[in-house]
């Protein structure tokens, strides 16, 4: 059974940055590209959420690469039957300081 994928305010913030970078610096196909392997990674996810690795410094959270510029941190909510999306980012993003 599917669990559902509930986004936080964080992850779409997260989401929508790296689309817009994407807008700026790439063409419309790489936009179109990220969002079809975001959707296609998240039903991956849904049936398997166990699929990337416990965080190191958090055991309650997951973290790991949707593709190799896209890193995803989330939680497993067995109870609730829910995974929530706690972050996503871009490694070609710079960090801010």
């Amino acid at each position: 059974m599917a669990l559902e994928i509930v986004w936080t305010k964080r992850a779409q913030v997260g989401f929508s940055e790296i689309v817009d970078y994407l807008d700026t610096h790439f063409a419309e196909k790489e936009i179109g590209e990220f969002i079809r392997q975001t959707r296609d990674f998240l039903e991956l996810l849904s049936h398997y959420p166990e699929i990337l690795e416990s965080s190191t410094k958090q055991k309650h959270l997951r973290r790991g690469p949707i593709n190799k510029y896209t890193i995803l941190t989330y939680r497993v909510k067995p109870r609730k039957k829910q995974i929530e999306l706690i972050n996503i980012r871009s490694s070609r993003q710079r960090l801010p300081k």
